[in-house]
């Protein structure tokens, strides 16, 4: 088994004075051997503010320089680390801090993000912020010591804690996924060879997906540096910047959500730029819609393009080569063992060729996690039996793949059908006067639930009887056809960008 910092020492062995990271922003830059000594100084400054083995941590930072560092560097130090979504609010994070009980904390330099964080940390613990000390923390520029004084890295049990992230639940508290020190090969060996990635110091990557989320830190952050290539810090989403970085940089591989990947064709100077650069394109989160996968592929000329389905708790446990023509349509990860299992009935109760049921993956396999923090009803009711059970709707076709229908928790049921709001979405998405759709179901009298389509549309174009016409014209079966159709300047999202669909509902019954 090797660790996360494992993965990072024999990468600087390798290549140690190939460049790990470039932040183009300030002009910083790390070679291997550079960042190792830079991570273990920051970690022994950490060890002399008290910070040790087994505590929890926890850093609250977009990607920045400084968010890489601290990472590796409570890492090192064998923290329990939670890794936050900065664009929580303050009583959010400090919520998930207060949950995890965490001890020492990284935060930007803001006095309404540090007041919250210092006071979840409480007397006992430190909170060092970036940008400069203010009231009641430390400033992180600071956070050195003698690198001698930590001694052998000593590695951990693979059972044992290593990251905690927050899934961006649309209700309640964010769960906590304790990911163990020994998922990590099985996190960047997924990647590697589903995303068609080869080692070597060619490979320059682009931080588009946070560092907070599973994405960005395995599949992003930690596979590059793992494969000896250079990781580009990029702290905040800039569209136009992000593309003058790929360029000038000759970024290699590309990792993002289809929102990720539509700015950057929608930024000024793109049409103009060049891509051949980049090798190896994937994207996640979303299902990205076909007239922008139709942009995408001619954008890249020389890239070879995936889309990857997976969990906080399981990463990639589906891939789709060659997304082209079935956006919806995966396979089984090279080292995943899935099953479908019928909705509502016992783990072992499993699903025919083509009869939909819930998507279960093998926990026992070596990247997934072993539960959630605090919640063991949560864990209980995901984890049975050796299978994580993940909530998503799909179908065994009969060449072995299968095709992600929607959520259990999000189908609608009118006049007995059952309505994946992911196919109608679709189908709306394909209409140029369609920016971005959510479809619901609310309650009604007669059908149990009618379809609703929450519109973000061209106000000069879109309207309900164009869309209920392409509707009624597309492959969509009539009783899958919206009944409304409601127009708003924009759908309410969470700090992950998923659809809030509850707070959806509640704006239309107003």
């Amino acid at each position: 088994m090797q660790t996360v910092w494992d993965h990072i020492r024999l990468a600087a062995e390798r290549t140690p004075d190939h460049i790990a990271i470039q932040d183009d922003w300030t002009d910083r830059v790390l070679t291997f051997a550079e960042l190792v000594r830079e991570v273990e100084t920051v970690a022994a400054g950490f060890a002399e503010a008290g910070v040790g083995r087994g505590q929890r941590a926890a850093t609250v930072l977009p990607n920045v320089f400084e968010q890489a560092i601290a990472i590796l560097a409570l890492h090192r130090l064998g923290t329990q680390l939670c890794l936050i979504n900065p664009r929580l609010k303050p009583e959010e994070a400090a919520a998930l801090m207060t949950d995890a009980g965490v001890m020492t904390a990284v935060c930007p330099a803001e006095e309404v993000i540090s007041s919250a964080v210092t006071g979840a940390v409480g007397d006992k613990g430190s909170v060092f912020s970036v940008g400069g000390a203010v009231d009641g923390t430390k400033d992180f520029a600071e956070c050195r010591g003698d690198a001698a004084a930590l001694g052998e890295w000593r590695t951990p049990d693979a059972a044992d804690t290593a990251f905690i992230l927050y899934t961006s639940g649309t209700t309640g508290l964010p769960k906590g996924v304790m990911i163990p020190h020994g998922a990590t090969d099985g996190r960047v060996l997924y990647a590697v060879v589903q995303c068609g990635l080869r080692h070597g110091t060619h490979n320059r990557a682009i931080g588009l997906m946070p560092l907070f989320h599973a994405v960005g830190f395995y599949s992003a952050f930690v596979t590059t540096l793992s494969l000896n290539g250079t990781y580009y810090v990029h702290s905040a989403f800039d569209p136009p910047a992000a593309v003058a970085e790929i360029e000038k940089n000759g970024v290699t591989f590309l990792y993002g959500a289809p929102a990720h990947f539509h700015a950057l064709l929608s930024a000024p100077g793109f049409d103009a730029a060049n891509m051949c650069a980049v090798e190896t394109l994937v994207y996640a989160g979303a299902v990205m819609p076909g007239p922008l996968l139709d942009r995408v592929k001619p954008s890249f000329p020389n890239a070879w393009m995936t889309n990857i389905y997976g969990t906080t708790e399981v990463m990639n446990a589906l891939y789709m080569p060659d997304p082209a023509g079935r956006p919806l349509t995966y396979r089984p990860g090279f080292y995943s063992n899935v099953r479908v299992g019928k909705i509502g009935g016992d783990i072992g109760d499993l699903c025919d060729v083509g009869e939909e049921g819930e998507l279960l993956v093998d926990a026992t396999a070596d990247a997934t996690f072993t539960g959630y923090l605090n919640r063991p009803d949560a864990t209980s009711e995901k984890l049975v039996n050796g299978w994580y059970r993940t909530g998503d709707i799909v179908a065994r076709l009969p060449d072995g793949d299968l095709e992600l229908r929607g959520r259990v928790d999000d189908m609608i049921v009118s006049g007995g059908e059952n309505i994946h709001p992911e196919e109608v979405e679709t189908v709306l998405l394909l209409h140029d006067a369609v920016r971005d759709v959510a479809v619901i179901g609310m309650p009604d009298d007669q059908w149990s639930e009618r379809v609703v389509a929450c519109v973000v549309g061209d106000e000069n174009t879109a309207d309900s009887d164009l869309l209920d016409a392409w509707c009624q014209n597309s492959t969509l079966a009539n009783y899958k056809r919206p009944r409304e159709y409601h127009f708003l300047d924009a759908l309410p999202r969470n700090a992950a960008n998923k659809v809030l669909r509850r707070e959806l509902k509640e704006i239309i019954s107003a």
